[in-house]
């Protein structure tokens, strides 16, 4: 891998040079109508082109698409005084993957569990004693 910042790899390339200036151009359009929107409903959704004069949107579920629907056509002036002129709005549901999430897994160590164990033979307080043991024999269940 060269170590040459992407700038200069781009500036070499009439054609990668033309989709740099292009991805910036539609990064710029979604981050100015995100700017005319509420945050939540930002998160949720993405100005990608304007393309035969009408905006497109993506949504990442129905209600967000639907409000959407009802709201952009009247951002339409604001997005042009901004420098994207478009009289049509089309809205598209593009469901996003959910990440899994990772399970939440704690190994504690055999001394570990020996040492807490003694330790919870120090405190004084059941509940507090309680608790701790049945910590230890979870962990120790596997």
């Amino acid at each position: 891998m060269s170590g040459r910042p992407l700038k200069d790899i781009t500036r070499q390339d009439s054609h990668l040079s033309r989709l740099t200036a292009a991805a910036q151009e539609l990064m710029a359009l979604d981050r100015a109508f995100k700017k005319l929107i509420p945050p939540a409903l930002a998160e949720a959704c993405r100005a990608v082109r304007i393309r035969d004069d009408e905006l497109v949107l993506h949504a990442d579920n129905g209600i967000v698409a639907a409000r959407l629907r009802m709201t952009a056509p009247g951002l339409l002036p604001q997005l042009a005084e901004r420098g994207y002129p478009a009289s049509k709005v089309k809205v598209k549901v593009t469901l996003q993957q959910a990440q899994p999430k990772k399970a939440k897994w704690l190994a504690i160590s055999e001394n570990a569990l020996d040492g807490m164990e003694q330790a919870a033979n120090c405190i004084g307080n059941p509940e507090v004693k309680q608790a701790l043991a049945r910590l230890i024999a979870h962990h120790r269940r596997g």
